[in-house]
């Protein structure tokens, strides 16, 4: 995540997504806790700029018209005019984009130039402690890392902190929480075939868990994976189907 992104088109679908696994107005309500895996600004891109939806009322405002109303008013002043200094992340927490008593982790992940190995291990390893010390009573975790799932990327490399690795997945996995994943598609296969690809894998790494998927097709190539622990599994695929039947299956797949 970075905050160049905040209230771009693929945060209305995550907040969405996430306001409706959590059970934001109905029973029985799953505690949120979120670790945002946050990436300092990059420039090379274009990426976050995905704003128009917010013109387009109609496309989207009947999937989540509260969501969809307070992302407007965060962004745009009273003039329609964009307020480049709401840019940060800091506005998810604000009362009403998620549910009350969220637990938010958003600490900073990167590594200083010139800092050892050592040294990046350990600041790695205390921000996970952190991470999950914040979120220890959530029972559903969103990993919102800025790139995805872990690839050829190590841990301590300077992109290594652009993704979420496996062994860090199953700390939440293994204490019973469900937990959701976010990973950016790329243009290796199509976006069904990466999505498959991975599922298998997550699968194979946690048995006993079911494994849904979901592609958000607006802005970027972007996929969520819901490991739903076996306590929670009957409640989240009960949400997941009203994504799939109602005004969210426009933009979801």
């Amino acid at each position: 995540m970075q905050n160049r992104y905040f209230g771009d088109v693929g945060d209305f679908g995550k907040y969405g997504l996430l306001r409706i696994l959590s059970g934001l107005e109905e029973e029985p309500q799953l505690r949120l806790g979120v670790v945002w895996y946050l990436f300092p600004d990059e420039t090379h891109n274009a990426d976050g700029k995905h704003l128009g939806y917010l013109r387009k009322p109609r496309d989207y405002r009947d999937c989540d018209e509260q969501l969809f109303r307070l992302l407007h008013s965060l962004i745009f002043d009273k003039n329609g005019q964009l307020i480049e200094s709401a840019r940060q992340i800091k506005n998810a927490e604000t009362p009403g984009v998620l549910p009350e008593g969220t637990r938010f982790y958003n600490e900073p992940l990167t590594f200083p130039v010139r800092m050892r190995f050592q040294e990046r291990k350990w600041l790695r390893d205390h921000w996970y402690s952190a991470a999950q010390a914040a979120t220890i009573d959530a029972k559903l975790v969103f990993l919102d890392p800025d790139n995805g799932i872990e690839c050829s990327k190590s841990r301590t490399s300077k992109k290594g902190p652009k993704y979420v690795f496996w062994d860090e997945m199953a700390g939440f996995v293994h204490r019973g929480q469900s937990v959701v994943v976010y990973h950016h598609l790329g243009r290796k296969g199509s976006h069904a075939q990466q999505v498959e690809c991975l599922a298998g894998q997550i699968g194979k790494r946690f048995p006993g868990f079911d494994i849904s998927a979901l592609i958000f097709r607006r802005g970027n190539g972007r996929a969520y994976f819901v490991i739903a622990s076996p306590q929670h599994k009957g409640l989240l695929l009960q949400r997941l189907s009203k994504i799939s039947s109602g005004p969210w299956s426009r933009h979801f797949s």
